[in-house]
């Protein structure tokens, strides 16, 4: 038997991550990674694991992600805010358009029914996703979809929260929802060894929904 972990993302964009700070955090999201996997792997005991990557792929966090999920032979599901030919819009250089149809080629591709948003994105990451990753610089949503409404959604939903901060130089921080899995099950073991891998927080005031 094959035991299957999503990890969903979601996080800001690169107008909003600082430049000299892109590499530190691509590679603070590799690190967690790593220590997902381990987990799951613990949890899983005898059984098998595969792991997958539940993104955006916009520009920033979703695509650092998308990268490292790949380079660790994870599956990789695009979970698009619209239609591909509708979200190559939203790239301005040709480098950008040509790394999202390179991640997408990969990917197992999943977009809304009916009108799409960056909420129903978020949504679909949420529906598939164990735990999130949210690379957040802690301030307030500024609409539905941003990353501290997604964060808020998740921990409203039963998933935990791996913060890592994009300014300051802080480990992950590992929020758990107040609802607690049923006990005995497997989503409460791995809720236990997350706990046990990441410095555990409270949910912060501005994770909040929109």
């Amino acid at each position: 038997m094959t035991r299957r972990v999503a990890v969903g993302v979601t996080g800001h964009r690169l107008n909003q991550l600082p430049e000299a700070d892109r590499p530190r955090l691509a590679k603070a999201i590799a690190r967690v990674l790593d220590r997902l996997e381990a987990v799951a792997k613990v949890g899983a005991r005898r059984e098998a694991v595969r792991m997958s990557m539940v993104s955006g792929l916009a520009e920033g966090a979703d695509r650092y992600a998308a990268h490292a999920a790949l380079a660790r032979d994870w599956g990789l599901i695009a979970a698009l805010a619209f239609r591909p030919a509708r979200f190559l819009k939203d790239f301005e250089t040709p480098d950008s358009k040509e790394e999202f149809r390179a991640l997408l080629a990969r990917s197992r591709v999943v977009t809304p029914e009916g009108r799409g948003s960056y909420l129903a994105a978020g949504e679909i990451i949420l529906d598939r996703a164990d735990v999130l990753i949210a690379l957040w610089n802690g301030a307030p949503p500024k609409g539905a979809g941003g990353t501290g409404d997604v964060a808020a959604r998740a921990l409203g939903m039963g998933r935990p929260v791996l913060w890592i901060p994009v300014e300051a130089r802080r480990p992950p921080r590992l929020i758990l929802p107040q609802r607690a899995p049923r006990k005995g099950g497997w989503r409460a073991g791995f809720h236990r060894n997350l706990a046990a891998a990441f410095r555990s927080g409270a949910q912060p005031e501005t994770m909040r929904l929109a």
